[in-house]
C-alpha cells in the first residue's frame, strides 16, 4: 500500500516538473520572448535626430522645433521649451515596445480612442523632414499607469507602460522652460543686493570665506550667503507674466536687484518687482532675458537679506549680549 502510495506522489512529482518547465522553461511564452528580444515600436529611432515634435489632440495643436541646441515652441514670442521635458518624450518614444498588443482589430480603434479625432496624434521628425516616428495616444489602460496608443499605418493597438498622455498633451505654459538662472552654486565670486533703502556687496576672500565690503567691512554670516547663492543657481518659475511690461509689475524701478559675478567673471543679475498678493508670488526677470517670471514668496524670502541679516556678530558684541541677557534673567528673579 505505502509503494503505491509513493508511486503516486513521484508520478505528481513528475507531472509538476513537466508544468514547470513547460510554461517556465525554454519553451514557455516568456523565454521565446526573452530570446527573441522585446520588438520597439519604431525601430531604429535615434532622440539625437529628433528636429520637430508635432502634437494634435482635439482640443489644440502645437509643435516645437530644435534651433541648435535650443527646443523653441512654434508660433509663440521666441518661448522656450524646457529641454528636460523634451528629452522625457523622445525618450519615451524610444522605449515604446509591442509586448503587449491588446488588439489586431480596426473596429477597436475608436473605442480605445487611439484614432484621428479622439487621440493625441504625434509626429516626430528629423531635419529632413523625414518622419521618426507618428503615433496616436488613447485613453488609459487597465491601470492609471498604462496608456493604449497605435503606430499609424498599424491596426494594433500597443498597451504601453506609463502615463503617456500628459508626457506630450501639455499647454504651452506647461511646455515653456521656467528656468530663470542655471549655474553651478560656488562659483560666485561677487555678490550685491540691492534694495530701495540699502546696498549690500559681498566678496569671496582668498581662502573662500565671504565678506561684506559695503556698507561697512565685515565678516558675513557663511549660511547666509550660501543659502542666496543656491536659491540663485538654480531659481525656476512657477508661472509667467502675462506680458513683458516692465512698468506694470514694478520691474522698471525693482524692489530688488541681485547681481553675482562668477569665476569666469560673468555677470547673472535678476530684478524683482511687484508682488502679487493673491498668490503670494513675485515678478522677476533675468536681466538677459525678455521674460518675466513669477516666483514664490518662500524663495524671495531666501535672498531678501538686509545687512543686519548678514552681518557676522563679533565676539565681543556677543558677550555683551549675554551679559545683558544674564543681567535682566537675575534683576527678573530678584523682583519675584
Amino acid at each position: 500500500m505505502k509503494a503505491k502510495t509513493t508511486v503516486i506522489l513521484f508520478g505528481i512529482f513528475i507531472i509538476l516538473l513537466l508544468f514547470v518547465y513547460l510554461f517556465e522553461g525554454p519553451l514557455s511564452e516568456r523565454a521565446q520572448k526573452k530570446g527573441k528580444g522585446v520588438i520597439t515600436l519604431f525601430s531604429g529611432f535615434d532622440t539625437a535626430k529628433a528636429t520637430k515634435i508635432e502634437v494634435k489632440s482635439p482640443a489644440k495643436e502645437l509643435s516645437l522645433e530644435r534651433k541648435e541646441e535650443v527646443w523653441l515652441i512654434s508660433d509663440t514670442d521666441g518661448f522656450t521649451a524646457d529641454s528636460n521635458l523634451v528629452d522625457n518624450a523622445l525618450t519615451t518614444v524610444k522605449n515604446f515596445t509591442r509586448e503587449n498588443i491588446a488588439s489586431n482589430n480596426p473596429k477597436k480603434h475608436e473605442p480605445f480612442q487611439v484614432n484621428q479625432g479622439k487621440g493625441v496624434e504625434v509626429k516626430i521628425s528629423d531635419a529632413d523632414q523625414q518622419m521618426l516616428a507618428h503615433f496616436y495616444i488613447g485613453k488609459t489602460g487597465p491601470s492609471i499607469f498604462s496608456t493604449y496608443l497605435r503606430k499609424e499605418g498599424s491596426n494594433e493597438v500597443i498597451l504601453a507602460q506609463g502615463a503617456v498622455k500628459p508626457t506630450f498633451d501639455k499647454t504651452i505654459k506647461n511646455w515653456r522652460d521656467k528656468t530663470i538662472l542655471n549655474f553651478l552654486p560656488g562659483t560666485i565670486t561677487h555678490l550685491t543686493l540691492k534694495t530701495l533703502t540699502e546696498e549690500i556687496e559681498l566678496q569671496k576672500d582668498v581662502e573662500g570665506k565671504w565678506q561684506i565690503t559695503k556698507p561697512e567691512k565685515a565678516n558675513a554670516k557663511e549660511e547666509e550667503v550660501d543659502a542666496i547663492e543656491i536659491t540663485l543657481a538654480s531659481l525656476k518659475a512657477v508661472d509667467f507674466a502675462e506680458d513683458y511690461d516692465l512698468k506694470k509689475y514694478q520691474l522698471d524701478k525693482p524692489q530688488i536687484s541681485i547681481t553675482a559675478i562668477l569665476e569666469d567673471k560673468e555677470e547673472k543679475k535678476i530684478l524683482i518687482g511687484k508682488k502679487d498678493e493673491e498668490k503670494s508670488q513675485y515678478y522677476v526677470k533675468n536681466q538677459a532675458k525678455k521674460t518675466i517670471f513669477l516666483v514664490g514668496k518662500y524663495q524671495i524670502d531666501k535672498m531678501n537679506k538686509t545687512l543686519q541679516d548678514l552681518k557676522e556678530e563679533d565676539k565681543k558684541t556677543d558677550e555683551k549680549k549675554e551679559e545683558k541677557a544674564e543681567s535682566s534673567k537675575e534683576e527678573t528673579q530678584d523682583k519675584q
